[in-house]
């Protein structure tokens, strides 16, 4: 009680009681239990294992509420701040999107060994607006993901002690950030319509704004205090001993730091929830159980997201979109009509009416009348094997793309067609991805990749053409 705090805003909302005991205790753990009766545990699991692991120890952890409006995204949110005090409710939120990335990134340097919230990411208005958004974001998370912060100088050329993040940090938002390596350090969590019950919403608050979510974890630290020490130094060995059960074929290693994370968090809860005596060793082995399926059924969601979030991926099917719209179109090897699927090519029928016969023999004259190319040429087919032009696609790509825009650059475009396997042949000789080939009587420099891979199995020209009318 000798012991005096003062914290400026934001943080003077965070606020512990005295840690409370006997009826009073089991009350603020029935209570914070109850939280995980608001909505499915895929989401109610992952969220009340945050505040019980920030104070653990440090973590390089994002967690990334989203969904459309109306959904009570900042509501749920401010019940798992409430832990750390009854006056942060969702309309008195400590972080928001709205300030600069030089006040968040200070903020939680501050708020060492606590839940962060950062409220309402909606990027709005112009292009470059919306860009400047995605940048503030894309640099928080970034900067919580790698435990770094920012090096300034002083105006005497001295440099500035970093303020790296040291808090966890939940956000919340109607858009998700843009970028493949943001997507592997956070985790998602997806908010549906019909996900909150809204009476057990009302009660959840009541609960919080009474302060027993804040006495749950002034008592939770009491428990832990006397071992503080030991616990936050051996984290690490104890992530790396329950990575395994959170591992994910093809997802990204993040994805099993950040499910053994969430698990340490809820299993202090229940040893803590166990010796108060509100759980029995089955109760609490049993809701660690479900705490682990929980979290194994969000990852799941999160692979998902990643494999959506794949520049590879999304390259292919701005590719594809781009064929099946008129912006582009390949050629055959000769430069003319491909021999197979003109239609999926980018070509269109040039005659009107009824077809005849005739107009189905694409290559069959040395100006073929019933065949025109629309958009602009990206590369040549010959059966199975794609040639593209390297600098056509990626201009191709960044305008079909939009104000999304395409993450990789031409090198790393190369680089990883490459790695994941896409290119049939590669110059060897040159170290090159890209291969030389004779096409359309000139010797070019393409990506021979297998043209299965941009059009599947496509049906050919004739049944196209038949749906389409």
């Amino acid at each position: 009680e000798d012991v005096r705090v003062r914290l400026d805003d934001p943080l003077d909302r965070f606020e512990l009681p005295e840690a409370p005991e006997g009826e009073e205790l089991v009350e603020a753990l029935q209570a914070s239990l109850r939280f995980l009766e608001l909505g499915p545990k895929r989401l109610t699991i992952p969220l009340l294992a945050l505040p019980y692991r920030a104070v653990q120890g440090e973590v390089d952890l994002t967690a990334f509420l989203y969904g459309g409006s109306g959904f009570h995204k900042s509501c749920v949110a401010a019940l798992v701040q409430q832990h750390f005090g009854s006056g942060l409710h969702f309309q008195n939120l400590p972080g928001s999107w709205s300030s600069s990335a030089n006040a968040l990134e200070g903020v939680l340097f501050l708020a060492k060994n606590a839940l962060f919230v950062i409220d309402d990411f909606i990027p709005t208005g112009s292009t470059h607006d919306r860009a400047r958004s995605h940048r503030d974001v894309d640099r928080v998370v970034r900067g919580q993901g790698n435990r770094a912060g920012r090096q300034r100088m002083r105006a005497d050329a001295t440099l500035r002690p970093v303020k790296r993040s040291r808090a966890l940090v939940l956000c919340t938002g109607e858009e998700l950030p843009r970028g493949e390596s943001l997507t592997a350090r956070m985790l998602m969590l997806p908010v549906g319509p019909g996900d909150v019950d809204r009476e057990r919403l009302t009660r959840c608050q009541d609960d919080a704004d009474a302060g027993l979510y804040a006495k749950a974890m002034s008592a939770f630290l009491r428990w832990l205090a006397p071992n503080y020490g030991r616990v936050e130094t051996g984290l690490r060995a104890e992530v790396a001993k329950v990575r395994g059960e959170f591992t994910r074929n093809n997802a990204h290693r993040r994805l099993a730091d950040v499910g053994a994370n969430l698990y340490l968090g809820l299993r202090a809860f229940a040893r803590f929830v166990q010796e108060v005596g509100l759980y029995t060793a089955a109760a609490a082995e049993a809701f660690l159980e479900v705490a682990r399926a929980a979290l194994l059924e969000a990852l799941g969601h999160q692979v998902q997201n990643q494999r959506e979030a794949d520049p590879i991926r999304r390259f292919f099917e701005l590719l594809s979109s781009s064929l099946a719209s008129g912006r582009a179109h390949v050629a055959g090897r000769d430069g003319k009509v491909p021999a197979e699927n003109p239609l999926a090519w980018g070509w269109r029928l040039a005659s009107e009416g009824k077809p005849t016969q005739e107009a189905w023999k694409p290559g069959s004259s040395e100006d073929n009348p019933y065949w025109n190319a629309v958009g602009e040429r990206i590369g040549w087919v010959n059966g199975d094997d794609l040639y593209l032009e390297p600098s056509a696609i990626q201009v191709l790509v960044q305008r079909a793309a939009g104000e999304e825009g395409f993450p990789l650059s031409p090198r790393s475009l190369r680089r990883r067609l490459r790695e994941t396997g896409h290119l049939k042949s590669a110059d060897k000789d040159r170290g090159t991805a890209c291969t030389r080939v004779t096409l359309a009587g000139a010797r070019r420099s393409v990506l021979h990749l297998s043209a299965e891979r941009l059009v599947g199995t496509t049906p050919r020209s004739k049944e196209l053409f038949a749906d389409a009318h």
